[in-house]
């Protein structure tokens, strides 16, 4: 990502990749953002437009930068080019609609199998459509 901001010939911000913000940092972005008023309470994510998202951390004490084509996380530190949890969550346009039902069919079977899953029974979703395959048996047979 290579994010350049200019006011009146001026460059007031370069960023060449996202960098983690703390979570006062974020806290004064909203205050500014919001006419003065400190929020109660921090979101778990603060959407700054359609393709930038502050996400706090598992902690509450920073926030990761995430767009949709990178985020400023360990995982992803660590995994270049694999999307991290963040950049799915607010980003999923990068997953095909089949890799995300697939991904919840998933899940559901793994709640289902724990326990959790309402009935106990395990129940799939589209995935047990049936044998539709004709059967012919000797006395229908066509001549």
């Amino acid at each position: 990502m290579n994010l350049v901001r200019h006011v009146n010939g001026k460059t007031i911000l370069s960023v060449a990749s996202p960098v983690t913000q703390t979570a006062e940092a974020v806290a004064q972005l909203i205050k500014s953002r919001s006419r003065g008023q400190s929020p109660a309470e921090m979101p778990a994510f603060y959407r700054l437009g359609a393709r930038l998202v502050l996400v706090r951390s598992k902690k509450g004490d920073a926030y990761y930068v995430t767009t949709p084509g990178t985020c400023s996380c360990p995982a992803a530190t660590y995994r270049p080019g694999e999307p991290c949890k963040h950049r799915a969550e607010h980003f999923p346009s990068g997953q095909s609609k089949a890799a995300a039902y697939q991904a919840k069919q998933r899940e559901l079977r793994a709640q289902a199998l724990a326990g959790k899953g309402g009935s106990g029974k395990l129940e799939l979703a589209g995935d047990d459509i049936g044998d539709f395959r004709p059967v012919f048996r000797p006395s229908e047979a066509v001549v």
